[in-house]
């Protein structure tokens, strides 16, 4: 079966270019426009990975991520962050892991790899 990913990000762009990657390794890629709507989608769609940017609409990853981590303490959540200063806050949050922008392709496939093989 194939996995899932859940990406929410308000930039168009990246949310393209993780698709993309996702894509080239088989993976499903669910993609969220903000805080809400990742909640809803996550809800629905059990991803097996979820990747939140800090500040978007509706929540930001953090409020999405506590959340999340009240009914599930399993799903690995990572945060991407352009904000050096809300690296601790966020892996106090819950996230597994925090990734501080520009995030390379590269950061993406070994991140894509090390939660879901």
């Amino acid at each position: 079966m194939m996995k899932k990913v859940l990406y929410a990000e308000d930039e168009f762009t990246n949310r393209k270019i993780l698709e993309i990657i996702c894509r080239k390794m088989n993976l499903e890629c669910i993609l969220a426009e903000d805080g809400l709507q990742a909640l809803e989608l996550y809800r629905k769609e059990s991803p097996d990975l979820v990747i939140l940017d800090q500040y978007m609409p509706g929540y930001n990853g953090d409020i999405v991520a506590e959340k999340i981590r009240k009914k599930d303490k399993l799903t690995p959540l990572v945060a991407i962050t352009s904000d050096d200063e809300a690296v601790s806050l966020l892996e106090e949050t819950g996230f597994n892991r925090v990734l501080v922008k520009p995030v390379k392709n590269k950061d993406y496939e070994s991140l894509l790899n090390t939660y879901l093989e």
